[in-house]
């Protein structure tokens, strides 16, 4: 029987659920780019996503997992070009100067 070859891409999937424009659940997620309560910005699997509402606050952040659970007033989530990123540092890496 022949075995089928992950690529890099096929690895790591990207999920999302939102749960009464409430809750987000994203899965394949490498990094969080920026946050604040009305947008957070995470490099996924399948490119950069932007998400804008309100009262945004993260619930859990699994990178080793490639998880996050965000929650508060959701307004749109957007894929975008790599415009998120500030000088190839991470969101993490420009808290811990």
């Amino acid at each position: 029987m022949d075995q089928i070859k992950k690529s890099p891409e096929m690895a790591q999937q990207h999920q999302v659920t939102i749960t009464n424009r409430n809750l987000l659940a994203v899965d394949g997620v490498a990094n969080m780019d920026s946050y604040d309560q009305e947008k957070i910005i995470l490099q996924t699997a399948a490119g950069v996503l932007e998400v804008k509402g309100s009262k945004l606050h993260v619930q859990q952040l699994h990178l080793e997992q490639g998880k996050v659970i965000l929650d508060g007033e959701i307004d749109s989530l957007i894929y975008c070009a790599d415009s998120g990123r500030r000088h190839g540092k991470s969101f993490f890496s420009r808290l811990v100067k």
